[in-house]
């Protein structure tokens, strides 16, 4: 599983607070906002910091919905 793929087990509210905390753009739908995780992610971001920017518990649902714990 890549972290594109991974990133589809969020809400799609869980991502817009992601980027929020990011200061990134929150509009758009799903993939728009996956996208943005995606690209930001392809320039140099490690993956570990951009998910610090997500809630716990939203880590955790998304983890748990994939068999990660």
């Amino acid at each position: 599983m890549d972290f594109e793929e991974f990133l589809q087990n969020f809400r799609s509210d869980d991502l817009s607070y992601a980027l929020k905390s990011l200061k990134l753009p929150t509009t758009g739908n799903k993939p728009d906002r996956v996208s943005r995780l995606v690209d930001l992610e392809k320039t140099g971001a490690e993956v570990k910091s951009i998910l610090r920017a997500f809630r716990v518990d939203d880590v955790k649902r998304a983890a748990k919905s994939v068999g990660l714990l």
